[in-house]
């Protein structure tokens, strides 16, 4: 009974007790089960105790509805990407101090937590994950699976994509937003198992179609078409021609972020085609069309140099300070992005025993416990053909060693 609700928010809001509200009234045990909504109550005693709090009952019921519809819009206005309408509803919200009441105050958090996640303020969206997980048992089956769809989310933008994919899997069916179909896709990519992630492309690619939300169904496609070319680069012309249309379609909704992305996947397409001169202008087009604030911004920074010191595009005096500026930044916003940077410095210094000491020490450890596929296996290659150059016989065997047993015969499904 959303009367009772509202009255024990306002009584806690004024610093009241029951003893003090009920007082004159009705009974302090009375009070307490017309705020618990566990016993029927006339209209005359809840306006009373209403205007004892200085509130009229209509405008509150009206306050709450309101707020309820608010919270829905705000959510699918992040799941549907129209920034203006989420910084729009985050500015009416906040000053709505009933989003503090018991029946929004989760809500509220897990879609602000997705909120600072949409601006990349993710030292934030932690601190809310790890408050609401601690109210775990208290949660309706709606809010633990959103509050997981959420940490999925964090955890992917953290590059710890085996957790991700965890968490994200735990989701029941019946969760209504099949957006996190997508995150699970993109995970699942993350790690090189590309079946997985294009089979969970193609259901998310079904929701953002039903749900008409043209710039997801971008994404998606994007990530698809990443998956054709994953094992085997396809046909270049016909990889191009592709993505120009879905650049087409970014343009037609004004949507520059994800033509940087587009770019960027394009970039990366010549990059592995050792076309470097074509991948270097790609990559150029990617960063130009964001700001440095961008999620990934330093991703596309990251091909830049890597694509500009394999193809020997700039010189090194302007490789080290791209690196370095990549570098500040990872370390300013905690960013997993921060040892491809520490890579290229020693890369470009040539520095190899120190470049391999802290790929053995650092970076694949962390690859390893965060899932990337692709990176732990391009790194564990390198690693093992510094070994054998170096003659550590016994480091290379036991690289090789474990490697072996690590991966899944083809033949044995256990």
């Amino acid at each position: 009974m959303i009367e009772g609700k509202l009255i024990k928010f306002h009584r806690e809001e004024a610093g009241l007790t029951q003893g003090q509200l009920a007082q004159g009234i009705c009974s302090v045990t009375h009070l307490s089960k017309i705020e618990r909504g566990i016993t029927e109550y006339s209209h005359e005693i809840t306006d009373l105790l209403a205007n004892k709090l200085e509130i009229t009952m209509d405008s509150e019921r009206s306050r709450y509805r309101l707020l309820q519809e608010k919270l829905e819009k705000w959510n699918n206005a992040i799941i549907m990407v129209r920034s203006n309408e989420i910084h729009q509803l985050k500015n009416e919200i906040e000053i709505e101090p009933l989003r503090f009441l018991a029946d929004f105050k989760i809500q509220y958090n897990l879609i602000l937590a997705r909120y600072y996640l949409f601006v990349n303020e993710k030292s934030k969206t932690k601190e809310i994950l790890e408050t609401v997980k601690d109210q775990y048992s208290l949660l309706s089956p709606y809010e633990q699976n959103f509050l997981k769809h959420v940490e999925g989310i964090y955890l992917f933008l953290m590059e710890n994509f085996k957790s991700c994919i965890e968490i994200l899997k735990q989701i029941d069916h019946d969760y209504p937003n099949e957006e996190f179909y997508y995150h699970l896709a993109i995970a699942y990519h993350s790690i090189r198992s590309n079946i997985f992630a294009y089979y969970y492309g193609r259901k998310a690619l079904q929701f953002f179609q039903k749900t008409l939300n043209i710039l997801r169904i971008i994404d998606t496609e994007t990530l698809i078409l990443v998956q054709l070319n994953s094992k085997e680069p396809h046909d270049m012309e016909e990889t191009k021609q592709q993505y120009e249309k879905l650049l087409k379609v970014c343009e037609s909704v004004n949507s520059i972020d994800r033509a940087s992305k587009i770019h960027h996947n394009l970039a990366f397409e010549y990059f592995r085609r050792k076309r470097y001169s074509e991948a270097k202008q790609a990559y150029e087009k990617a960063l130009e069309l964001i700001t440095e604030e961008a999620p990934h911004y330093l991703i596309s920074l990251s091909g830049y140099i890597s694509t500009c010191y394999r193809g020997g595009l700039l010189p090194k005096a302007e490789l080290i300070n791209l690196s370095k500026k990549g570098l500040k930044m990872a370390k300013q916003n905690q960013d997993p992005k921060l040892s491809d940077f520490v890579i290229h410095l020693h890369t470009i210094n040539q520095s190899e025993k120190e470049l391999y000491e802290y790929i053995e020490k650092t970076a694949l450890p962390n690859f390893i416990a965060n899932g990337d596929q692709f990176m732990k296996q391009h790194y564990e290659k390198k690693l093992f053909l510094y070994y054998v150059k170096t003659d550590q016989k016994e480091k290379a065997f036991q690289l090789a060693a474990d490697r072996m047993i690590s991966e899944k015969s083809y033949y044995d499904l256990e």
